[in-house]
């Protein structure tokens, strides 16, 4: 529906434009009226309203200053003039400001209808562009996304094209000659508070939002192209520049970090950090590019209080099979001893020998991934545990490995982790342990009153009578008939205390049928008599 305000300072004229369209019929709806510019502009403000009618001339301001402000409120609200003879030139000065159309008074039925009729045709057609529009521009976005998707794919296994313009046109850039770079943009949590994913990706909106503009001020300028795109919580920007800009760039990219930080100093738990790969003279060279930023990324685990960083280490060398062997070794003893605590020695070792062995943060965020791969496939030795979906811990773990800000609180969350997989899994066997046994449990609940034998409850529970009656016992104190007494003679007193049913009639509803044994067992155990004790009730 098309929203309609209509503004004249008469009042009758006010009232007879709207009472002389059929509004609805018109595909339109009166939002409300005003009878002069400053209450105009007001309803204006609160209604949004896609046409406006309004007198050129009326106290407060005039319908040529109601139509400059409400430009500034909607560009696309559109505006039919009513005017008198003698205020003709102000309605071809209104014509000149984009008014739709305009209507001499005094109002006539056929010509306001006339009029109305072109402005909906002109706002139908006007939507359905702006829609075509919307969805192309949808269309083009997604395509985008797409290509960028590719990209990253394509830096990923090395297959950039091998020359400039098949670059250009296989992922739509405008690259020229000069030097070509990539830089990552991450965020981490101090001390592994807020490892949470929800929180994390808030933040990194927000951050996408700050980034744009501070990426349009200080880096775009300096570029023949250049951009921005985000994967996985993490931004990444793609470079093309002269030689000559190199110094400058890499000042503006450290004032963009800074400027970037303390534009997000709100959120006190993260930190943000901005890594780049050594510029290359090549397309194809961007694939280089971009693992030294990954990798001068990761020494934001070894090097604290750095928002900028720039050098990219090289990967230390070590026997890797041995490093994970006597980790897996532990864990696997964890696993069989139950014993969740070992977990820490195992992962403390782990990080010494790290630290001894000189590996960069890259590597040792690797590490910390590959020894928790291991610790869950060390369960499938185990049959008392039980990792449901491995795959999603594991994609979890990953996921919030990237957001820890040292190596400190990388091996802290390794085993914190580890750990509580271990007390989860343990409670699950536990609870795997007893479910024959609730299932027992609460057939009998539901069967006490009939003639129960140890064969028909085991059956229920999957198990032999034997091994039923051993496990029965053991988890319970009690053997099966002792369970099975308990259950009837609970039942028994509740009768006592709220039927009038006789003492016998009690003993058959609970599945006692003889009447002298039924009270010598409810004695024994209550050590007063079913009389006796609905006396005490009575």
């Amino acid at each position: 529906m098309i929203r309609v305000v209509v503004a004249d300072d008469e009042y009758k004229v006010c009232q007879l434009i709207c009472q002389l369209i059929d509004w609805e019929g018109m595909g339109m709806r009166l939002v409300g009226t005003a009878s002069n510019g400053l209450e105009a502009l007001q309803m204006i403000e609160a209604e949004k309203p896609d046409l406006v009618l309004t007198d050129i001339r009326m106290p407060g301001f005039d319908g040529m200053e109601l139509l400059k402000r409400a430009r500034t409120i909607n560009p696309d609200m559109e505006f039919i003039i009513i005017s008198g003879y003698s205020h003709f030139e102000y309605a071809q000065t209104a014509i000149r400001y984009g008014v739709s159309d305009y209507i001499l008074k005094p109002v006539n039925k056929d010509t306001l209808n006339a009029t109305l009729h072109k402005v909906r045709q002109r706002y139908l057609e006007h939507k359905t562009q702006a829609e075509e529009d919307l969805e192309q521009q949808k269309q083009e976005a997604a395509t985008q996304a797409r290509l960028r998707e590719i990209l990253w794919q394509d830096l990923e296994t090395g297959q950039i094209p091998g020359n400039l313009e098949a670059f250009n046109e296989k992922y739509r850039y405008h690259f020229e000659g000069g030097l070509f770079q990539i830089f990552l943009i991450q965020a981490d949590v101090k001390e592994n508070r807020h490892l949470n994913e929800d929180y994390v990706s808030n933040v990194m909106e927000v951050l996408s939002g700050k980034l744009e503009g501070l990426f349009e001020r200080h880096i775009s300028p300096l570029c023949i192209d250049s951009e921005i795109f985000y994967k996985d919580r993490r931004a990444s920007g793609i470079l093309n520049y002269r030689e000559e800009n190199g110094g400058k760039l890499r000042d503006a990219l450290e004032t963009l970090i800074s400027s970037l930080s303390m534009e997000l100093h709100v959120f006190e738990h993260m930190r943000f950090h901005l890594s780049v790969g050594h510029a290359v003279h090549a397309v194809p060279e961007l694939a280089r590019c971009m693992e030294e930023a990954k990798l001068a990324m990761g020494q934001r685990l070894l090097i604290r209080n750095n928002l900028f960083l720039e050098e990219v280490p090289e990967n230390a060398g070590f026997e890797e099979d041995s490093l994970y062997q006597t980790f897996s070794k532990i864990a696997r003893q964890c696993l069989d001893l139950q014993k969740p605590e070992q977990m820490e020695e195992a992962v403390s070792g782990l990080h010494a020998s790290a630290l001894s062995l000189g590996l960069n943060g890259s590597q040792m965020l690797r590490l910390a991934q590959d020894a928790y791969r291991l610790f869950l496939l060390s369960s499938i030795f185990q049959e008392k545990f039980h990792f449901a979906d491995r795959d999603g811990m594991e994609a979890q773990f990953y996921r919030k490995a990237v957001l820890c800000s040292s190596r400190e609180n990388l091996f802290s969350y390794l085993a914190d982790t580890c750990r509580k997989n271990i007390e989860e899994t343990v409670g699950w066997y536990e609870a795997e342990k007893m479910r024959p046994i609730n299932q027992a449990k609460q057939y009998i609940q539901e069967h006490y009153a009939e003639s129960l034998s140890l064969e028909e409850v085991s059956s229920q529970a999957g198990f032999s009578s034997s091994y039923f009656s051993t496990l029965f016992r053991k988890e319970t104190g009690k053997n099966f008939l002792e369970y099975l007494t308990d259950v009837r003679i609970e039942e028994a007193k509740r009768l006592l205390r709220r039927s009038g049913d006789t003492i016998e009639q009690i003993g058959k509803a609970v599945g006692m049928n003889d009447y002298k044994r039924f009270s010598k067992t409810f004695k024994k155990i209550t050590g007063i008599s079913p009389k006796e004790y609905r006396n005490l009730y009575s």
